[in-house]
C-alpha cells in the first residue's frame, strides 16, 4: 500500500502567512471538464456552491480561513481584500460561445516512418495531443523519461489509478494530503488528470502520458475552483499579500530543494499580466520571486517552471482582454531573472489551432509555447475500488503537464547532459514555427515539436582534443576509410562497440557507435560498367623488341572478344586503349635502364624478369608492398656484376589499382626498391630492399576529420623471391615483412600509433608437361600481405556535463585483423580447341583477413583464344 505522507507543519511565521491565504480563495487554473451523460458533474455542484458562499462575505471569510487553516495551521490576518487566484477554463453550465471559426488548419504532417510506428499503439492513439507533439519520434529514438523527476503541485492526486499505481511513480516523500485530512475524490480529478498527462504509465490501458517513465514528486494543496464571473486579483500596495508569499515561497522552494527538473503549475491568478507591475509584483512577493529565480543555483541546475497561461478566452464575452497570459504565466514578462526558466503554455485544439478559451502568449511570447489542452483524455478519479476511468478536460491545465512532460522527456533522452534552461531554450528552438505558429503573439515560440527537438539542429560536431586545445570537425568529414585487405577488420574491430558523443548546433549531444565513421568502400559504379563485366575492357599485355637493345611493353584494352560499333552496348566506352607501357634499354653488355607507366616497377624484379605475353597469372610472388603504386610511374636501372649475378634499383610513385575500383582520389605514394639477384640455369633468387612513403594514409587506410591528420608513414620492407627448378618441376617461394612508422600530425580521435609490422609469404609448385604436352598443373599456398603487429590509442569524447564541459575516454587497442587469409590453390592450364582453357579450385580461409570460422570455396574455369 502506498504511503500517504504529510506536508511539515510550518513555522510560527508561516502560520501567520497561511492565516494571509485564508482571505484568498485559490483557484485551479484552466480546468474544464466534458462530462459524460449519466455522469455527475462534481465540478458545476463546486461552483454552484461556491457563488452561494461568495454572497455572504463574512461567511466566506470565516469558511475560508478554517478551510486553510486546516491545510498548514493557525492565526491569520484581517485583511478582507485579498483576491482569488482564478482558473483559466470555464466551469460554468453553459460557456460563453467560441468566437467566429478559425483559418482552415495547417495540413497534417505526413507520416512518420516504420519505426515510430511500433509506438503508435492504441494507447498512444487514445491521447491525441501525443501525435500532435510528435512524442512517437521521441520514444523510437530510446527517450521515455526514465530517471527524470517532475514535480507537480496540485489539489490531490488518485495515485491509485492504473495509470499512477506502479511503485516507483511517485516519490516516498510526496504530499498526498493536506495537513488535517486527505483529498476528497472530487479534490483528486484535476491533479490526477493532470499527472495522467505528463507521467500516465504506458502499460497497454488507456492513454499514457508523454513522459511515461517519469517519476513524479507530488505536493497536494487545496485549491478552489474558478469563478463564472472573471475576477482579476488586486496586486497593489492596499493589499498584504505577506501570508501568501510566505507560503508559496516556502511551497515551490520543496521542489527546488528535492531537486526536480520541471515543476507543473496548473493554477494561477487571474487578470491580465499586462494589468500589474513589476513594482507591484516585486513589493507583494519578494520571498517568492526570490525563491523562483534560485539566483544561487547555476542554470543548469535551475528548476523549471511551466505554468498554464490562462483560460481568459473562456470570459471573452465578458470583455476580457485575453492577448497575454494571466498572473503566473505572464509574470516573467516583468521578472526578468525569471525568463530563462519560465514556460507559459498556451491551448490548442485538435487540428492544432489555439483554442478558443485559451489566453495568448501576447508579452511572454520569447518564453511561450503551445501545447495540446482542449479535449484531453487522461486519468479520471473514482471511489476506490475504481481504478480505471477516463475523461476528457479541457484548459491551458491541461496543455501545461505536455510541456512538463516534454522537458522530463529530453532530460532523459539526453541521459542528463542538458542544463536544464538548455533543455528550455531548445524546445523553444525546435517548436514548429511553420504556418499559423509563424503568429507569435498567439503561439509563442510555437507549437511543441518532440520529433525536431529529439534530433540534431543544424550540423552535428565532433569534438577532438589535442591535449590542450579543443577543437570541432564537422561530422560528415569525419571517416576512416580500410579500401585495402592488409588490415582486414582491424580498424572496424577496434571501432566496434566503442561509443562517440557528437554535437548540434545547439550543445546537444547525440550519442552514435564509433563505427559509423567507417568506410569500406563498394566499388564504384563506374568501375563496375566500364571494367568489372565488359569484355572490352579486358588487357592484353604485348611484348615487342623494337630494336636489338630495347624491349616495349604495351597493356592493350583492344580485344573485344565480338564486341563491334554497330549496335549499342550496355557498358561505357573507355577509349583510352592504351592502359600501360614500360621501355628497357640496354646501355651496355652489363647495363640498363627502364621507365614505364600506368603500372609498378615489378615487372622488372624477381620473377617477372623475363615476361611472357599472358591473359593472366594465377599468382605473383613480387613484393606485395609495391601494390601501393600499381598504378604509377617509375623509372630505374639494373648493372650485372658477374654472369650469375646482379643489382637493381628503381624510384616510382602511384597510387593503388583499388582506387579506380572505389572512386577514390589519393596522393601519389612514393618509394625506392633494391634487388640484389643470383641467378643460375636452375636456381633464382631475389633479395629486395626497399622504402615506401604514403602520403596522409597508413598501408592503404586513411582518416580525417576528427580522428586527425597523417602527414606521411614511411614503409620499410625487405624480402626475398626464390625459385628451384628440376626437370620439369619447379619450386616457387617469397616472403616479405615490412616495419611501417606514422607520422601523426594532427592529433584527434586517434592520440597515438604505434610502429606497425606486416608481412605476406607465397609458397608454390609448378609442374610442366603433367598429363600432355604444353599443359601445366600448379600448387599454390599464400598469405597476402597482412598487419600482424599494430596499436592506435584513441581519446573519444563520450559526454558532456550539464556545464558545458566535453568529457573524454581514452583506451588503446591492437588493430591487427581478426583473421589471417590463407589461399590454397590448384590450378591447371593445357591447349584446348585452339586456345587455352584455364581452370583452378582451392579452398581461402578468412578472406580478407577476417575470422570468418569457415572455408570459403572457389572454382574457375576459362577458355581463352586469341583473334589476329
Amino acid at each position: 500500500m502506498k504511503r500517504k505522507l504529510k506536508a511539515n507543519n510550518p513555522t510560527t511565521s508561516e502560520i501567520a502567512a497561511i492565516t494571509q491565504i485564508a482571505l484568498a480563495a485559490f483557484t485551479i487554473s484552466s480546468f474544464s471538464c466534458e462530462i459524460k451523460p449519466g455522469k455527475k458533474n462534481y465540478l458545476k455542484r463546486g461552483c454552484n456552491l461556491f457563488r452561494t458562499f461568495k454572497n455572504s462575505i463574512i461567511l466566506a471569510s470565516l469558511s475560508l480561513t478554517l478551510f486553510l487553516y486546516s491545510c498548514g495551521g493557525g492565526g491569520g490576518s484581517t485583511s478582507p481584500s485579498l483576491p482569488s487566484p482564478t482558473s483559466t477554463g470555464s466551469s460554468s453550465s453553459t460557456p460563453p460561445p467560441p468566437p467566429p471559426p478559425p483559418p482552415p488548419p495547417p495540413p497534417p504532417p505526413p507520416p512518420p516512418p516504420e519505426d515510430k510506428k511500433i509506438y503508435e499503439t492504441r494507447e498512444y492513439d487514445s491521447q491525441y495531443g501525443l501525435g500532435l507533439i510528435k512524442a512517437s519520434s521521441a520514444y523510437a529514438r530510446g527517450a521515455s523519461g526514465e530517471g527524470a523527476l517532475i514535480g507537480i503541485m496540485d489539489t490531490g492526486v488518485d495515485f491509485w489509478h492504473q495509470e499512477l499505481d506502479s511503485a516507483d511513480k511517485f516519490t516516498s516523500d510526496s504530499l498526498f494530503d493536506y495537513e488535517t485530512r486527505s483529498p476528497s475524490t472530487d479534490e483528486k480529478r484535476h491533479g490526477t488528470h493532470v499527472s495522467g498527462i505528463a507521467a500516465g504509465e504506458k502499460d497497454g490501458s488507456g492513454m499514457h502520458g508523454v513522459a511515461f517513465d517519469a517519476t513524479i514528486f507530488f505536493i497536494a494543496v487545496e485549491l478552489s475552483s474558478a469563478p463564472e464571473e472573471y475576477e482579476p486579483a488586486v496586486i497593489d500596495e492596499t493589499v498584504d499579500y505577506s501570508g501568501l508569499d510566505n507560503f508559496w515561497s516556502y511551497a515551490e522552494s520543496l521542489f527546488i530543494q528535492r531537486g526536480v527538473t520541471v515543476v507543473n503549475g496548473s493554477f494561477s491568478f487571474q487578470g491580465n499580466i499586462n494589468d500589474y507591475t513589476e513594482s507591484a509584483l516585486r513589493s507583494s512577493f519578494p520571498k517568492t520571486i526570490s525563491t523562483l529565480a534560485q539566483q544561487d543555483i547555476p542554470d543548469a541546475d535551475k528548476t523549471i517552471f511551466v505554468w498554464s497561461a490562462g483560460n481568459g478566452g473562456a470570459y471573452a464575452d465578458q470583455g476580457v482582454d485575453f492577448s497575454s497570459p494571466e498572473v503566473f504565466g505572464g509574470m516573467a514578462h516583468l521578472l526578468p531573472e525569471l525568463q530563462t526558466h519560465s514556460v507559459a503554455v498556451v491551448s490548442v485544439n485538435s487540428s492544432g489551432e489555439i483554442s478558443w478559451f485559451s489566453s495568448h502568449c501576447g508579452v511572454t511570447q520569447d518564453y511561450c509555447l503551445a501545447a495540446p489542452g482542449e479535449s484531453i483524455y487522461s486519468a479520471y478519479s473514482q471511489n476506490f475500488p475504481i481504478n480505471n476511468d477516463y475523461e476528457p478536460f479541457s484548459g491551458t491545465s491541461m496543455a501545461a503537464p505536455h510541456v512538463s512532460g516534454a522537458i522530463a522527456l529530453l532530460a532523459d533522452y539526453f541521459r542528463n547532459q542538458l542544463g536544464n534552461t538548455e533543455i528550455v531554450n531548445r524546445l523553444f528552438v525546435t517548436a514548429n514555427k511553420s504556418g499559423i505558429y509563424g503568429d507569435s503573439s498567439i503561439y509563442g515560440q510555437g507549437l511543441l515539436d518532440l520529433d525536431a527537438a529529439t534530433k540534431p539542429f543544424g550540423q552535428t560536431t565532433i569534438v577532438a582534443s589535442n591535449g590542450r586545445l579543443n577543437k570541432h570537425y564537422s561530422e560528415m568529414s569525419t571517416k576512416l576509410r580500410n579500401p585495402g585487405l592488409v588490415i582486414g577488420d582491424g580498424w572496424l574491430s577496434t571501432l566496434k562497440g566503442k561509443e562517440i558523443a557528437v554535437f548540434d548546433q545547439l550543445g546537444a549531444p547525440f550519442f552514435k557507435p564509433l563505427s559509423f565513421t567507417y568506410k569500406n568502400n563498394l566499388s564504384s559504379l563506374k568501375w563496375i560498367t566500364t571494367m568489372q563485366s565488359s569484355a572490352s575492357r579486358k588487357i592484353m599485355e604485348v611484348q615487342k623488341n623494337i630494336s636489338h637493345n630495347t624491349n616495349l611493353v604495351l597493356g592493350l584494352a583492344k580485344n573485344n572478344f565480338g564486341e563491334h560499333n554497330y549496335t549499342k552496348t550496355l557498358w561505357a566506352k573507355d577509349l583510352r586503349q592504351l592502359k600501360y607501357f614500360s621501355v628497357k634499354q640496354k646501355t651496355s653488355s652489363d647495363g640498363f635502364y627502364f621507365f614505364g607507366e600506368g603500372l609498378s616497377p615489378s615487372i622488372y624484379f624477381g620473377q617477372n624478369e623475363n615476361r611472357e605475353k599472358r591473359f593472366m597469372r594465377y599468382k605473383d610472388y613480387e613484393s606485395p608492398y609495391l601494390d601501393f603504386v600499381n598504378e604509377g610511374t617509375f623509372i630505374g636501372g639494373g648493372k650485372r656484376i658477374s654472369d650469375s649475378s646482379s643489382i637493381l634499383t628503381s624510384l616510382f610513385k602511384g597510387v593503388p589499382a583499388s582506387n579506380r575500383i572505389f572512386g577514390l582520389k589519393q596522393e601519389d605514394t612514393r618509394g625506392l626498391l633494391f634487388e640484389y639477384k643470383l641467378k643460375s640455369d636452375t636456381t633464382l633468387l631475389s633479395i629486395q630492399s626497399g622504402l615506401l612513403e604514403e602520403n596522409a594514409s597508413l598501408l592503404g587506410s586513411s582518416f580525417n576529420g576528427a580522428f586527425g591528420s597523417i602527414t606521411d608513414s614511411k614503409t620499410y620492407f625487405s624480402g626475398f623471391n626464390s625459385s628451384f627448378s628440376f626437370s620439369n618441376l619447379r619450386l616457387l617461394g617469397s616472403f616479405f615483412h615490412g616495419q611501417t612508422d606514422p607520422d601523426l600530425t594532427t592529433l584527434g580521435l586517434i592520440s597515438e600509433l604505434g610502429e606497425l609490422s606486416s608481412s605476406s609469404y607465397t609458397l608454390g609448385l609448378e609442374i610442366n608437361n603433367f598429363f600432355v604436352l604444353d599443359d601445366s598443373f600448379a600448387f599454390n599456398i599464400s598469405q597476402p600481405l597482412r598487419l600482424n603487429k599494430g596499436k592506435a590509442s584513441f581519446l573519444l569524447p563520450i559526454a558532456r556535463t550539464r556545464y558545458k564541459e566535453i568529457k573524454f575516454e581514452e583506451f588503446e587497442e591492437n588493430i591487427d585483423p581478426s583473421g589471417r587469409e590463407v589461399d590454397i590453390e590448384l590450378a591447371y592450364t593445357s591447349s584446348f580447341l585452339g586456345g587455352t582453357l584455364f581452370t583452378r579450385l582451392g579452398v581461402i580461409k578468412d578472406e580478407g583477413h577476417v575470422d570468418r570460422k569457415r572455408l570459403d570455396p572457389f572454382f574457375e574455369a576459362r577458355w581463352e583464344i586469341q583473334i589476329p
